[in-house]
């Protein structure tokens, strides 16, 4: 299924949580899952929004 939407957050174990077009969205999505390592990736521009955090 192609999805059309913009940013895409996932983990970094590679679950999908959910597709958007608002920023203010997927950043809120991304801080409820940090502990997950979530991360946006931009369809646009692919390593703007991609921070990763080992522990």
């Amino acid at each position: 299924m192609k999805h059309n939407e913009r940013y895409t957050i996932k983990t970094n174990k590679g679950k999908v949580l959910g597709y958007t077009d608002d920023i203010e969205e997927a950043l809120e999505i991304r801080e409820k899952h940090k502990q997950e390592g979530a991360f946006i990736e931009d369809r646009k521009n692919p390593n703007k929004h991609r921070e990763r955090f080992f522990h």
